[in-house]
């Protein structure tokens, strides 16, 4: 499976999942800590995931290098938005919303370096 599957895959179940918790997130707040903790913080994973994966979806020619800086970029946004909330009294600061994104980063890098986005394509091998 070529990378730019693997992220078409990974936008549209992402999106899905956003929209799914991003509607019910009310009726699983107060159930346990533990979940209100994940509901809270799956949606800063979410987002880098979410517009790094369409970046590669929709983007007619993507390298390696292209890509990194995407996501670090896209992450970094994500982290100044998160610290600019620590600043606007309607705001709420989170360090799990951190902890979060930077698991998106992680997980990203790890993708890119473990399936690169230029790599020339193997021709079939013969029987």
């Amino acid at each position: 499976m070529d990378n730019r599957a693997i992220h078409l895959i990974m936008f549209t179940l992402s999106a899905i999942l956003s929209l799914a918790i991003k509607l019910n997130r009310e009726v699983y707040i107060g159930i346990n800590g533990g979940l209100d903790v994940l509901m809270g913080s799956v949606m800063s994973y979410l987002y880098v995931v979410i517009l790094v994966s369409g970046y590669v979806t929709f983007a007619h020619s993507v390298t390696n290098r292209k890509l990194r800086n995407c996501i670090i970029s896209i992450t970094c946004g994500a982290l100044l938005w998160e610290v600019h909330q620590y600043f606007l009294s309607a705001m709420y600061f989170d360090w799990n919303d951190v902890a979060a994104t930077l698991l998106a980063l992680l997980f990203l890098l790890l993708l890119q370096h473990y399936k690169p986005v230029d790599t020339p394509l193997r021709p079939a091998e013969k029987q």
